[in-house]
Order: structure tokens, then C-alpha cells, then sequence
């Protein structure tokens, strides 16, 4: 033990460092929730973290058997963690950093245990509402109160705990825990009846959760919460948060008047919090009168009765009255400080008839919970009408990812937006009437899907940092032209930050007007990503603008009010509905539009989260409108869709990122439609290693009708991958479409999307008016890295030149880049010839292929020499599909084969160099190609100019200056080629192809 900890007292030495880190990783049901926090000298000050996956650990190497360590602080001291075994069974042992000396030995093994509890009161079990507390006597409760149960995974000794709670003695009375290895039969006026009675309805309480799938990356929760079931004489409980640790807390029961751990409603309720405060830190607190924390009081009292609503029933005591056992102590002595009156029968009700007319603004103690239970009542109508599994399921996602201190009209429409992912919004009309009936939402907005009445305005401002501590702060601008009249305006918001309570954000309008968007708090939840007055409640009302002229110059003033922390405002916009703005009836149309295929933010299989970015340029010097139309996967897009304008400044790039969330208030996966003169890309990635990894997603250039030339697409085959087919109609028909083995039918403009082999298929439309576009997403099963491949026309003429760039060699960061190569075929059709073209020395390397082959490492095969980068070129023969792809240590970018001798100007957006990303911009083509190349900022503002030759079709830049939602344009001098830009992702080293538009 002694040379191990001499290790670890060198890494002590250390100096004194601060960092952020990414520790609080929250997967729901429906999507990825990351937090960070700050470490000092690596080391997390909660003594809990070390069951944490970001706690610090090192692993000793080279020697087998030898034990896991961990650096931790167990109040106040640094010590070591050495895991050994006794019997074969485990134990922690934690010992002092400087000395060895042992502090602790905890045993990591658990066992279920026969115990004695209330299920869930004793007025509750027996319905008899004659009981009372009787001053804590045993004899109070009958024997038939009383229920057997076993505690499942109790430690083995030591102080009573498990995996879900952990009871301790941390105010007075000192009451210590009963013994684990005892007996845990206990009469109510035993102290360790409490313990038993809190642990047991605490761990029934994390496996319903488990039941409904948040298991595992998705577990909401997963620590042993410490909870004191002795905690005062006062007759009050409470879930207090840690000072030092998102996401974690310890609960608090009192013993004034009956005992607050005895009654199971109440400890429900608080353990309420503690899943909460977990899920989103901070978010539902502010203060007595906030609609935030009223929620927060809600959600734990519809728990409660969630969960014990069966026992109720069973019985046939009313199932409405929460709490019913805590009240029955008004006959108690008054030693026992009793805190109810005479003839109480419920602490709270949740049938209330209370409504929003009713809502209490008192910043008085106990206007939060008057106020929650309009929403617990809402609840238990939806209950009633859903069930409590569904009920329970949609209520807890969507307190993921919400927004700072929400109003009940957020989280109502955060209820649709749940139920809409999880059960494709078959339960809309029931949470709609409940939230209706309290006032909560009206009908027309309790799930807001525009439909073409917003018009959308982004700030040219590119990433702006926020110094640190500063009330001044940043101010941003934004210039209007539009003279129309505002009905209604949204704010969005998105700025990176490590505790979001810390900002201070106002929009100031042109005419002075001053709106306070959000207030410093003491939420701790990372970064502010809001559509303040969609899914975040400003703090003052932003109705004040309502009947004033949008035009003239907005402000939005963000300042930092507390020390230790930097952010950056990476953008922002406004959203109006202008006076005698309409929802469209009927899908627009324009003679220009272009259709993404697909755009998500859902799940997909393995548990991976998908989201889409949006990069939307304009190429006019003029401003210029364009209608952006989301139709949702399986919807009739003629009838089922939403539609948002876009007011773009000429030469403006626009970026939004997770753009149904952004842009459309929504979930799920769906085709996006874009109408004007615009240039625009996609980008559909997951998040891992601390950065992304993903796929470019280009709008549709090739379709296939009933009678018309088929497409073609095929994979490259390997092992661990998987492969989807996606179907997207784009001329509003409804289409059966067959693909090889495969048939599906498709909605006019929708998509649909459903796993299929590597193999080639053949793509046509059987019936119907409509025409198709078709992609293959292949997804690597390890890292979720996914390659979009959009099909080609099998009806092209033969053997065109086609060429794609090629590399064998070591990057900027030491990973090796290479190209793969294959050819796919319905049917096999002879040999294919493929030449590559050194870029340095124009030497060409031709072989010859058998169709259908595919190669790993092509220009190793072909030249057997690194580095080398330069054109591959080939035939693009009728009813095959050529590909290529290079590949970074394991994630890869597909590099389509394209026709070069293109004459006119090229666009290329998703163009940054940042921390976070850094690009590169390349011309191919079959012969010398001669280019200027000019960067432009988000404003349109020329940044970089370089000429690109390539005397032997090749030629490539990095984007150098620094730049957020820019733009490259490419204009040939002399021969014409191809222009495409790799954007790298600096944390995975995962590239995104960015093929070049007109």
C-alpha cells in the first residue's frame, strides 16, 4: 500500500489548477442532457463522486491484479481508495493521503433483507381515519397496519443503506441508523422504523423508474441519496442540494408531531426533489411565488400519489388526500409540535379545483405549494386518462433539457413534445384538456407548431465572449427593415456557459423599450439555449412590445454578475408574428426549392442521439426571404407541417443548431423543404468524446418517378456497422416505393427511414404520382459515427468522368488519414478502370476493378507509398454506385464521386475554425484547375483570399482566420472543377464533407 500512495502524493504535489469539466451526463428516453462543474486540482469535493463516472481515477499498468484506485475527498480530506477482498466479497477501503491511515471501510456488496413498513399509512392501509399519532405510541396502529416486505440489496453491515439511499444521522436528535446485519422488524416507536420505512419507499421508487426504462446511461438518480429520517423536532421534511455537486442532495425527515418518514407520501414526495434536482440543477427552484418552483412541488405530489394510488384504491380510501397520516397528530401532546389543526385530514388535496385565475404571487412560505396543485391536479386527470406508467413516462422527459425557472405554459407544451417522441403524440388531446381546463395553456397554444405566421431574424455578430464579472457586459445588435406591426415576438438565445444563473440578459428595442429576459440566480445548469417566450419564461413580459414597429435597431445586453467562470454569446435572433399574421391552411410553394432529405432530434438505435444543425447562406446582395417547411416522418405534409420565414441580409449565413428545437419547437425526424434562393446544408451527428461525430446531409439532387430511371445506393461492407434506408418524397404524392427485398409507402413530402443490408439496391416507384429521393445512413455500432450516402440516378449517361479527393497520410494531429474506395451494382457488369493522380507529381496509377468491389486503404493498394493525396478518377457507368470515403482512426467522411467542369460560382457553408472545429477548402477535377477562394463571415464580410492552382487537379487551404457560420466562395479562373470543404471536429477528429452549391 505504501509505494501507492507515494504516487499519489507526487500527483498532489501539483500546483493548484482550476478546470471545468464534463461531469454530469443526463440520457433520457429521448435525448443526451450534459452539465459540467468546476474541479481544483482534479479532485471533485463531494465525497459521494467516486461512484460518479467522472470521478478521478487513475488505473495502475502493467501489473495484473493489482487494485482500482481513486482519489477522492472524504469531508474535508484527501484520501485513496483501494478496493479489496474479504470472503470473496468486496470492500473500499479509504485511507488518509499522507499518512495510510484508514478512514473508512465500506462494503460494496448488498443483500435483500425481510423488514417491516407502512404501504403507504396506516390510514391509507386500513381506511380509517380514526387513527392518530398518539404521541409516536405503538399502540396507536394496529398489527394490520403494518406490511412485510423485503428491502432488496441491503448492505450487509454497517449503517443501513443500498444503491438508491443511504441513512445517516446528521442533525439532531442523534438518532444513528439501525445496523444493517440486525433485525429490521420495528414497531413504529422504534427510531430505526423510520430508516426501514424511508429506504424502502425511496428504492420502490427507483425501480418504477428503472421500469420505465431509465436504466443504465439513462438512470436518473443513480447514488445512494442520504437521507436522515430523525432530522429536528420540526414538523417539516425537506431535500436540501449539495453546496458543491450538481445533481445530488440528502433529504431530511422531521419528527414534530407524527414522524415525517413514517408516512410514505412524504417521502415520495421529497425523494421528488432529489430526482429533479438531479435531472436538471437548479431549474426548478426561484422563489415562493415562481411558477418554477410551484412545479417543482407539483411533480413530487403527483409522485406521491402516482405511487400509492393503487393501495388506495384497494382499500377505498379516498385517493386524493395526500399525506393523510402525517396530519393525524392534533391530539399529540404539545412537546410533539404538531404543526395541524384540529380535525386535519389532508396536508394537500389533489383533485383541487384551483386554476392559473387562482395562482397565488405571495412571496410568502407555502404559496408554492397552494400553486402546485394546479398542476398535480392537472396531472391526476391525465393519470386517470393515460394510465400511470404513460403518465409517469411523459412527465418525467420532459423535465430534461428544460429551460431556466419554466412556467407551467412551458412545461405543458414540454408534456406534447414528450409524448409526441415517446408515443408519436397519441396522447395530445387528453394533456392538452387538462392543461386547458386549469388555465394553464389555452387550445390554440398548448403545443405551438408555426405555421408560416413567424418570420425569423438571426444577429450578424458572430461568437462574442462575455468577460467574467463585469455588469457591463456585451451588447449585440440587430437591425431590422421590416415596418410591420409586432402581435407577438420570441427572443432566442444561445450562449455557451459554464452556470447559466450567473447572466444577466436584456433586449432592449429600438425605441428603448427594456425587457429582462433572465435574472442572475443560483441555477447552476450549463449554458442558455432558449426561445425565451416559447420554452423559457422571460422575467418581465415581452407582451410590453406588443403593437410596435419591429423596424430599427434591437440590442440584447448580456452581462456576467459573478466571478471564476467565462461564457461566449454564440447567437441570437428574434422571432415575429406580425399584426394580421395567419397559421397557413395550405403548404406553401415557390419555383425555388430544395429539399433536405432528413433533419432529427431523436433517439436512434443503441441508444443514440441524433440532432441536426441547419447553415443557410445568402447569395444575393439583397435581402431576401426564404420559407423553411418541417414535415414530420410519416405525416401527410400537405396537411401535417410547420413553416417558419427567414429574413436573411444579402451575403448573411445564418447557423441554427438543433433546428427542430430551435427553429420549430419540436422533436422527432422529419424532411425540412427550404423555398427561395438560398444556399443551404445540413448536419446530423450525436455527441462523444467530448465533441461530435456525424454526417453532412445535402439537399436532394436526384429523384426517381413511377415509369422514370431507378436510383441506385449501396454501403461499404464491413462488420459492426449498421444500415438505414431513407425514403423522402418530394413532389406531394403519396408513392409506394420497392427497393430490392424491401417495399414501404410514403407520404407526400414525408420520409421514412428502416434498417437494410449493405447490399446495392435498386430504387423504384411502383405506384403513385410522386417522386423519391433515397439516402443510406450507415452507422458505426462502436463510436455512432454515420456516413450519409445519397443515392444516384441509374438513368445518367454512360461513363461519364467522375472524381473524388483521396488521401494517404498523417494529419495536423497525428491521426492517419486514408481513402476507401468501392463500387456497388444490382448486378455484377464486368471491370471498372481507376486512375489516381498524385497532386505533387502528376503521376497517374491506373488499375482495373471487378464491379461490384470495395477496397480499404486505395492508395495504398495503388501506390504503396504515404503521403500521398491527390484525384482519383473513374467511370461513372449506368446502374452503379461509386463512393469513396476517407477515414481519420475511426470515424470517417463519405466523399461522393462527382462531374467536374462546373463554371459557376461555388458556395460552401458549415465553413469555421474555432476551438471547436477548424475546416479545410479543395478544388478536383480531371484537369488543371484555377480558383479564387474567399471566406466570408456570418455578416458577409470578406475575412480570407487565397488562389488555389492545382496543375494536377488538386488543391487545397485551411481556413485560417477565426470564424462562426461563415461561408466560402469559389470562383474559377480558366478551367472549372469541383469545390468541396472537410470541416474537422477538433475534439473526435471526425470530418464532415461539405459538397459545394450553386
Amino acid at each position: 500500500m505504501r509505494p501507492l500512495l507515494i504516487a499519489a502524493l507526487t500527483l498532489a504535489a501539483v500546483p493548484a489548477t482550476a478546470e471545468l469539466r464534463l461531469e454530469l451526463v443526463r440520457e433520457s428516453l429521448t435525448g443526451m442532457h450534459c452539465r459540467y462543474r468546476e474541479y481544483v486540482d482534479g479532485i471533485p469535493s463531494d465525497e459521494y463522486v467516486e461512484d460518479r463516472q467522472s470521478c478521478l481515477s487513475w488505473k495502475t499498468q502493467g501489473q495484473a491484479g493489482l487494485p482500482v484506485l481513486h482519489l477522492l475527498r472524504i469531508r474535508g480530506r484527501l484520501a485513496i481508495r483501494e478496493i479489496t477482498h474479504e470472503n470473496s466479497l468486496p470492500f473500499a477501503e479509504d485511507r488518509d493521503l499522507e499518512t495510510g491511515t484508514l478512514i473508512r471501510r465500506v462494503p460494496l456488496f448488498f443483500n435483500a433483507k425481510p423488514a417491516r413498513v407502512f404501504d403507504p399509512n396506516p390510514v391509507a392501509a386500513l381506511n380509517d381515519t380514526t387513527l392518530q399519532d398518539n404521541n409516536d405510541a405503538a399502540s396507536a396502529v394496529p398489527g394490520s397496519a403494518y406490511k412485510l416486505v423485503e428491502l432488496d440489496n441491503v448492505a450487509d453491515s454497517g449503517p443501513l443503506r443500498g444503491p438508491h439511499i443511504a441513512l445517516v444521522d446528521r442533525q439532531a436528535p442523534a438518532i444513528a441508523p439501525p445496523d444493517a446485519s440486525a433485525s429490521l422488524f420495528f414497531n413504529r416507536n422504534d427510531d430505526g422504523f423510520e430508516d426501514v420505512n424511508a429506504y424502502f419507499h425511496v428504492d420502490r421508487t427507483q425501480r418504477h423508474l428503472q421500469s420505465l426504462g431509465y436504466t443504465g446511461s439513462r438512470a436518473i438518480a443513480p447514488y445512494a441519496v442520504e437521507t436522515d429520517a430523525h432530522a429536528g423536532n420540526l414538523d417539516n421534511s425537506l431535500f436540501l442540494p449539495s453546496p458543491t455537486a450538481n445533481g445530488i442532495g440528502s433529504l431530511y425527515f422531521g419528527t414534530g408531531g407524527t414522524d415525517d418518514a413514517e408516512d410514505a407520501d412524504l417521502v415520495v414526495h421529497e425523494y421528488g426533489h432529489a430526482l429533479l434536482e438531479w435531472i436538471a440543477p437548479g431549474t426548478f427552484s426561484g422563489t415562493f411565488n415562481s411558477q418554477a418552483r410551484a412545479f417543482s412541488e407539483g411533480f413530487c405530489d403527483y409522485l406521491a400519489f402516482s405511487a400509492h394510488y393503487a393501495q388506495r384504491a384497494a382499500s377505498g380510501r379516498d385517493p386524493y388526500c395526500f399525506a393523510d397520516w402525517d396530519a393525524r397528530c392534533w391530539t399529540d401532546a404539545p412537546s410533539e409540535l404538531c404543526a395541524y389543526r384540529p380535525d386535519s385530514d389532508c396536508l394537500r388535496r389533489l383533485d383541487s379545483t384551483r386554476t392559473m385565475a387562482d395562482y397565488e404571487n405571495s412571496e410568502s412560505a407555502g404559496a408554492e405549494h397552494r400553486n402546485g396543485t394546479i398542476w398535480s391536479s392537472a396531472m391526476r386527470e391525465i393519470f386517470h386518462a393515460l394510465g400511470r406508467d404513460v403518465t409517469d413516462t411523459i412527465l418525467i422527459e420532459s423535465t430534461f433539457g428544460a429551460p431556466p425557472l419554466p412556467s407551467y405554459a412551458i412545461m405543458a407544451r414540454r408534456l406534447i413534445e414528450a409524448d409526441r417522441l415517446i408515443y408519436g403524440g397519441a396522447h395530445a388531446s387528453a394533456i392538452c384538456a387538462a392543461m386547458t381546463s386549469r388555465g394553464i395553456v389555452t387550445a390554440e397554444t398548448c403545443s405551438i407548431a408555426p405555421r408560416g405566421e413567424w418570420t425569423h431574424f438571426q444577429s450578424v455578430a458572430g461568437a462574442i465572449a462575455i468577460p467574467d464579472a463585469d455588469p457591463a457586459g456585451i451588447v449585440s445588435t440587430l437591425t431590422i427593415g421590416d415596418t410591420r406591426t409586432i402581435e407577438n415576438v420570441f427572443v432566442r438565445v444561445d450562449i455557451a456557459h459554464p452556470s447559466r444563473g450567473d447572466l444577466r440578459i436584456e433586449l432592449v428595442a429600438p425605441d428603448g423599450t427594456k425587457v429582462l429576459l433572465q435574472q442572475v440566480s443560483f441555477e447552476r445548469t450549463r449554458d442558455v439555449r432558449v426561445t425565451f417566450g416559447v420554452d423559457a419564461n422571460p422575467v418581465q413580459p415581452l407582451s410590453v412590445l406588443h403593437g410596435r414597429g419591429a423596424n430599427g435597431v434591437w440590442q440584447l445586453r448580456v452581462s456576467d454578475q459573478r466571478r471564476r467562470d467565462l461564457g461566449t454569446l454564440l447567437s441570437w435572433g428574434l422571432a415575429f408574428q406580425f399584426a394580421g399574421d395567419a397559421p397557413l391552411t395550405e403548404r406553401p410553394r415557390a419555383s425555388d426549392r430544395q429539399t433536405i432529405p432528413v433533419v432529427a432530434r431523436r433517439h436512434g438505435a443503441y441508444d443514440t442521439f441524433f440532432a441536426s444543425d441547419l447553415r443557410i447562406t445568402n447569395p444575393l446582395s439583397q435581402r431576401t426571404i426564404a420559407t423553411l417547411i418541417f414535415t414530420p416522418s410519416g405525416a401527410d405534409g400537405r396537411t401535417t407541417f410547420s413553416a417558419v420565414n427567414l429574413t436573411l441580409e444579402g451575403g448573411q449565413t445564418a447557423g441554427y443548431d438543433d433546428v427542430l428545437a430551435s427553429l420549430f419547437n419540436t422533436t422527432g425526424s422529419g424532411s425540412l423543404e427550404i423555398l427561395g434562393r438560398v444556399v443551404v446544408m445540413s448536419r446530423t451527428y450525436t455527441r462523444r468524446g467530448g465533441g461530435t461525430v456525424g454526417q453532412q446531409v445535402p439537399p436532394s439532387t436526384a429523384a426517381t418517378r413511377r415509369g422514370g430511371d431507378g436510383l441506385i445506393v449501396g454501403g461499404f461492407a464491413e462488420e459492426g456497422q449498421r444500415y438505414n434506408l431513407g425514403l423522402t418524397e418530394v413532389a406531394g404524392h403519396e408513392v409506394v416505393v420497392r427497393a430490392g427485398p424491401y417495399s414501404a409507402v410514403v407520404a407526400p413530402y414525408s420520409h421514412v427511414q428502416f434498417p437494410v443490408s449493405s447490399e446495392p439496391l435498386l430504387i423504384e416507384v411502383v405506384a403513385g404520382e410522386g417522386s423519391v429521393s433515397a439516402y443510406l445512413s450507415q452507422v458505426d455500432n462502436t463510436n455512432r459515427d454515420a456516413m450519409f450516402l445519397e443515392a444516384e440516378s441509374t438513368g445518367r449517361i454512360c461513363c461519364v468522368p467522375g472524381m473524388a479527393p483521396a488521401v494517404d497520410a498523417t494529419g495536423v494531429s497525428g491521426a492517419r488519414w486514408r481513402s476507401d474506395f468501392w463500387i456497388a451494382a444490382a448486378e455484377p457488369n464486368g471491370v471498372e478502370k481507376l486512375d489516381f493522380v498524385d497532386a505533387v507529381t502528376g503521376e497517374a496509377t491506373r488499375t482495373t476493378m471487378i464491379v461490384p468491389t470495395a477496397v480499404t486503404g486505395i492508395l495504398e493498394a495503388l501506390v504503396a507509398r504515404t503521403p500521398a493525396f491527390g484525384v482519383l478518377r473513374t467511370s461513372l457507368f449506368t446502374g452503379t454506385f461509386h463512393g469513396t470515403r476517407i477515414v481519420s482512426g475511426n470515424t470517417s467522411q463519405f466523399v461522393p464521386f462527382v462531374v467536374g467542369g462546373n463554371v459557376a460560382d461555388q458556395h460552401l457553408v458549415f465553413i469555421e475554425s474555432s476551438p471547436a472545429y477548424r475546416t479545410n477548402i479543395g478544388i478536383v477535377d480531371d484537369r488543371p484547375v484555377y480558383a479564387d477562394v474567399t471566406v466570408y463571415d456570418s455578416a458577409g464580410r470578406s475575412i480570407q483570399h487565397d488562389v488555389l492552382l492545382g496543375d494536377h487537379g488538386f488543391a487545397q487551404v485551411a481556413v485560417r482566420v477565426p470564424v462562426t457560420n461563415g461561408h466560402a466562395v469559389v470562383r474559377w479562373r480558366g478551367n472549372a472543377g469541383y469545390a468541396y470543404a472537410s470541416m474537422i471536429d477538433n475534439a473526435t477528429g471526425d470530418a464532415t464533407y461539405i459538397p459545394g452549391r450553386q
